[in-house]
């Protein structure tokens, strides 16, 4: 009998080297705070795709963090809970973590140095916790598939933005901007 995640098992020792990999220093415990996405949006200045990482809480206190064009649409694919016909990477991460049996435990946004933003994935792996190093927007696609809590290091949000909920410009539907751009066509 054929079982669909049985050759998975080979993975196991690969997954099992991931704490040597480096990670972004993580911030303490106590300075996280809890956030969540509060949309995928195309910032007027650049049309870049940035993402808005907005407190727990009534402090609307945020992050906006640039992304790729691809990591935006996989965002907002997992925002809008869109069918997936086709697994992207994150997509594919999700479904070897499940396979593995390993749990996200949570994603953290951890510093910001050099202009660019660190974060960590928490996985949970047969009892052994392991910190892998990520892009921020890789940890929000692979934390919003797994509905892993989102947390962000209080010293990037003391200095961050309010964001409110209505801005005006910024308020593009991402998803049908970029469907406007062709996928590749799947191998």
């Amino acid at each position: 009998m054929h079982r669909p995640f049985a050759s998975m098992r080979l993975l196991v020792p690969l997954l099992a080297t991931l704490p040597m990999l480096a990670c972004a220093p993580r911030a303490q415990e106590d300075s996280l705070r809890p956030v969540h996405v509060e949309g995928v949006r195309l910032d007027p200045g650049s049309e870049s795709p940035v993402v808005d990482l907005v407190e727990d809480g009534a402090s609307g206190r945020g992050l906006r963090i640039w992304v790729g064009e691809f990591e935006a649409q996989s965002i907002a694919r997992a925002l809008g809970r869109e069918p997936v016909i086709r697994p992207n990477p994150h997509d594919l991460l999700k479904n070897l973590l499940e396979g593995v049996e390993a749990h996200v435990r949570r994603t953290l946004v951890t510093e910001l140095r050099d202009g660019t933003y660190y974060a960590v994935i928490e996985l949970e792996l047969h009892g052994r916790a392991l910190e892998i190093d990520a892009r921020p927007s890789d940890a929000i696609a692979v934390g919003l598939r797994t509905g892993a809590p989102m947390l962000v290091s209080e010293s990037l949000l003391a200095r961050s933005l309010e964001i409110p909920e209505d801005e005006g410009a910024l308020e593009i539907d991402l998803r049908e901007h970029l469907r406007e751009t062709p996928e590749p066509p799947s191998l």
